[in-house]
């Protein structure tokens, strides 16, 4: 397994966890939903190994992603969805940019999608922190 990889996986899931314990109903449905993507695009990247041209399996998961983080700000109170939503939207649509340039590099396909991933992990963690500090604040006496 790649070092950057394995780095990845480790930081999804303390992320994840920590999302779950602290972060509520949006929390746990945030972490659930980046781990499900991680383990469909790692599956739907064995069917386009090279990266040449665009990767449905990859397109597919990415926007059931988006619509995973679309219901979740939707039915949530948090504010962190919305910009988790953000980056997905901008990875979505690296996607639409294979389409209308064939014969873009193959490993900046790679690295573009890749890319986005770090700071959905760090709008999870940084907004549950700042949810959980603010729910702090509205319990304690004036």
């Amino acid at each position: 397994m790649d070092i950057l990889l394995l780095l990845y996986n480790v930081a999804l899931l303390l992320c994840s966890v920590y999302a779950s314990i602290n972060g509520g109903r949006t929390g746990k449905i945030g972490g659930a939903i980046f781990i499900s993507a991680t383990v469909l695009s790692s599956a739907a990247a064995l069917i386009n190994p090279n990266w040449a041209g665009i990767s449905w399996g990859l397109f597919a998961v990415d926007s059931g992603c988006l619509l995973a983080l679309l219901i979740l700000a939707l039915t949530s109170d948090r504010y962190w969805p919305i910009w988790a939503m953000g980056f997905q939207t901008v990875a979505v649509a690296t996607h639409f940019a294979t389409l209308s340039a064939p014969d873009f590099v193959p490993k900046s396909y790679q690295a573009l999608l890749s890319f986005w991933a770090i700071p959905i992990l760090w709008v999870m963690v940084v907004g549950t922190r700042k949810d959980r500090r603010y729910e702090q604040g509205q319990h304690q006496p004036g």
